[in-house]
Parts: C-alpha cells; structure tokens; sequence
C-alpha cells in the first residue's frame, strides 16, 4: 500500500494504492496492470516490437542482342563485247543471335507483419464485444502521466494503453489487452454496486480489488490464459461469464 494519484473527474487527486492500483474514496478514473508478478504490483520487463519493411521483389532483365545483317553485292562490269553477262550473285550474311542470358533468381520478399496497432485490435475482437461502437480506443505507449506500466485503461477519454513492454511475449499481450478492454467493459455497464461484491466470496472487498478480480476473470472468459492478479477459478468465471450475458441477478 502507498500514495500514489488518481484521476477523477478530470481532477488528480492524491490517494492509497492498493492491488497496483491507486485509489481515492469514493471515486476513481485510472486503472493499470503494473508489471510485477504479485497481486499488488507487477514487474516491468523491456520489450519493443520493431517494425518490418518488405523489399519489393527484383524483376528478372533479359536482354537479347541482335546484329543487323551485312549485305554484300557483287556485279560484273558490263564487257564492250557481245558476250550475255550472267546475272549478279547477291550474298547476304546476318550473325546469328548471341545465346540468351540467364534469368536472375527470384528475390524472395519478407511476409509482410501486421502493426502493433493491429495486432491489439484483432485480439480485442476476439472477445466478441462490440468495444468499436462503444466508443472504446486503443493507444500504444505508456499511459503518459504513469509510466510504464503494461497496460492502463483510462476512463475519462475511454483509451486503453498498451505499453511496449506488453509486446514481451504473445501470451502476455492477449492477457493485458483483455484485462484493460475488461475495464472498459466494467466502466460502460454503470453497475459498479454489483461489479463490487461479486467475487467477496472469493477474498476480495472493496471496488478496486474486485474490479481487479473481475477483469482478471473476464479476461480469461474472452481467451487470456491466465491471470495476473489471480487465477480465477472456474466457478468465478461462471460469474464473469454471466455478468457478460447482461444477467445482473
């Protein structure tokens, strides 16, 4: 536990941060997966995706050379005498064409890889939920205020911050993209006075902690592996899973 500062309602306000989050009674705007490996903190590993560029391929030159031909005509003087003079030989000579040359191998070009900007956006599909139409946003790069964390869902603009230490691993990217969409998904149902209680039976009170869970949960209802605050259980999970049906019971 330690102060840290949380954004609510435009405003940063000096607050307690509990589970890798920073908290303020009452209210809160900022949640992050903080990378180190316990459930209130994560340790931050380097990563970078470098981007790839594709070379065009190289087009094979066949060049052919062709020598013009050479024509050569011979004719006998007319003699002054009355002799019939034969008729003219004509010889004509024309270089045979030089033997082609050998076609340059094919130049193999690299697969062309898709950008971090996509590959986040493409397992955010997966999860099924609509986050386009809900207004929902991805940025890649630390969340400028609070570097460098995996991921941080900002609430007030409804951005999710990818980090480049999340590229790290594929395993890694699917969770922290899952678990900060899970936030947004949390904020945009307005029902915090359920989201709140609903894993207490699994440890976890407060609206931080079990925002946490839930996200960890929902994240792994979409596809993530595993999670990063706890490995919910399956029969969280069945919580998870039916709060994403719109049972609310």
């Amino acid at each position: 536990m330690k102060l840290g500062i949380v954004q609510i309602d435009g405003r940063l306000v000096r607050g307690i941060a509990f589970g890798g989050l920073a908290m303020a009674a009452g209210a809160f705007g900022l949640i992050g997966v903080q990378p180190a490996p316990s459930r209130a903190s994560a340790a931050s590993i380097a990563g970078e995706v470098p981007p790839v560029v594709a070379d065009p391929a190289a087009e094979p030159v066949t060049t052919t050379v062709t020598a013009e031909p050479t024509t050569t005509s011979t004719v006998a003087a007319e003699p002054s005498t009355t002799t019939t003079v034969p008729a003219p030989t004509t010889s004509t000579t024309t270089a045979p064409p030089p033997p082609p040359k050998p076609s340059a191998p094919p130049v193999r070009v690299a697969a062309s890889k898709v950008s971090p900007q996509q590959r986040v956006e493409a397992i955010a599909d997966e999860s099924r939920w609509d986050w386009r139409r809900a207004g929902v946003r991805f940025s890649i790069g630390f969340y400028p205020p609070d570097c460098c964390h995996w991921g941080v869902y900002e609430s007030p603009r409804s951005t999710v911050w990818i980090g480049p230490t999340a590229f790290d691993n594929e395993a890694r990217l699917r969770y922290v993209v899952l678990h900060e969409l899970a936030h947004a998904w949390q904020y945009h149902t307005g029902r915090f006075a359920q989201l709140m209680v609903d894993f207490e039976t699994w440890g976890w009170s407060g609206i931080a902690p079990n925002l946490e869970a839930g996200a960890d949960c929902i994240a792994m209802v979409w596809g993530a592996t595993g999670g990063h605050y706890w490995s919910c259980p399956a029969a969280a999970q069945v919580v998870a899973a039916r709060r994403l049906a719109g049972d609310w019971h």
